[in-house]
């Protein structure tokens, strides 16, 4: 049996939490279909190693409890820049975890390491290249760009990093370009998708009454810049003049007092509720009870934005319309008309416009919906992304 070895800043703490379950649901599903995964990632907040469904995770220890906070939620680099003592721990983050993951190669030996979000976590990759002589693939999500022109030598970093890969893959064509404009290697498109089962889901999903009295406008994702929550929050006014529903925020972040201020300058406290984080059944049902979903993601401050938007992905599979903003990797997923509506980004007028739209328009509501679903399954299946995967590595 192929044993591999995922490197990566975020992997699920628990096997009950949704942040960037889609990672873990790959380990697991490659581990089904006859490859060993296992996981080299940081502890968080004093985090020790675990299994996740099966699959090891071997985390490392690089401070105390209460300042192993580097990774998960949101990215280190802007960390630091809220707090700039933070830098002070990467100098840690490193050395503790060479030396856990020297020692875990010495223990074991993987045919391939596969690296999630080469920058910097592909410095972990180099040095398990060098000693388990494993090949090296690294997966771009669109975020390493940022970090690069952040850090001092950061594009000389990268470049060495994807000097000693053997593969290279992006999560969309969007990733692919911005690795290609930087660096003259091939680069294979294999994206992620949502971490609900559609079979399970599509029988039980629910459409939106058209005649019910209040029509819900559902949103989730990281409180973080990136995402535009509140040009979505901005929007409600002017739906709200049209039509009569509520908007459903679901996620934290950094954020999260900022949401809630405008919410109530905006005199919104009756039709915009900020849920914080839910387990997975809660999540399920407000996807099915939805009318509509919003993703209206902008190109932040630093210069990131999404690289795919698994969310779209998990609406989609709930046969529910999606409105997204026409940017980064959204764009293989939603094509204007027909998988879902597009719209420029921090438009504001544009979205209330889009879900008014969606609302008000049945017909149309149902039929991106059902293209949408069907879209899903013919482009962003796990069996593709798995299938892509082991061909990879073989």
């Amino acid at each position: 049996m192929r044993k591999v070895l995922f490197i990566t800043s975020t992997f699920p703490r628990s096997e009950n939490e949704a942040l960037a379950k889609w990672i873990g649901e790959l380990a697991v599903k490659l581990k089904k279909t006859g490859t060993n995964v296992s996981v080299f990632a940081p502890s968080s907040n004093g985090l020790n190693s675990h299994t996740y469904h099966g699959v090891i995770v071997n985390r490392f220890r690089y401070a105390p409890k209460a300042l192993e906070i580097l990774t998960q939620d949101e990215g280190a680099v802007f960390k630091i820049k809220r707090n700039p003592l933070i830098i002070f721990l990467v100098p840690l983050f490193f050395f503790f975890g060479f030396i856990k993951l020297a020692k875990l190669l010495r223990k074991e030996h993987f045919d391939i390491i596969h690296v999630h979000w080469p920058f910097p976590m592909g410095l972990f990759g180099i040095l398990a290249k060098s000693i388990n002589k494993g090949k090296l693939i690294l997966t771009f999500y669109g975020v390493e760009f940022v970090l690069t022109g952040k850090v001092p030598f950061g594009n000389l970093i990268l470049k060495l990093i994807i000097k000693f890969a053997d593969k290279v893959t992006a999560i969309s064509t969007y990733t692919k370009s911005l690795v290609r404009k930087e660096y003259n290697v091939p680069v294979s498109v294999i994206p992620y998708t949502s971490s609900f089962s559609i079979d399970s889901i599509i029988d039980k999903s629910k459409r939106g009454d058209k005649e019910k009295k209040v029509k819900t406008v559902l949103f989730v994702g990281r409180l973080i810049e990136r995402k535009g929550v509140k040009y979505l929050i901005s929007a409600m006014p002017k739906v709200l003049d049209k039509i009569n529903a509520r908007l459903e925020i679901v996620g934290s972040g950094p954020l999260s007092e900022e949401l809630k201020r405008l919410i109530v300058k905006l005199r919104l406290e009756k039709n915009v509720n900020l849920r914080g984080r839910v387990d997975d059944q809660a999540l399920a049902d407000l996807y099915r009870k939805c009318d509509v979903f919003v993703l209206p993601s902008i190109k932040d401050k630093w210069g990131d934005t999404e690289g795919l938007g698994v969310v779209l992905l998990e609406a989609m599979g709930f046969k529910k319309p999606v409105i997204a903003s026409e940017i980064g990797g959204i764009t293989d997923i939603v094509k204007h008309g027909q998988t879902g509506l597009l719209v420029k980004q921090k438009n504001v007028e544009g979205l209330a416009d889009a879900i008014v739209k969606i609302l008000q328009d049945n017909k149309l509501s149902l039929t991106l919906a059902e293209n949408g679903l069907s879209y899903l399954k013919n482009n962003f299946s796990w069996k593709e992304t798995i299938r892509k995967t082991k061909e990879l590595y073989e």
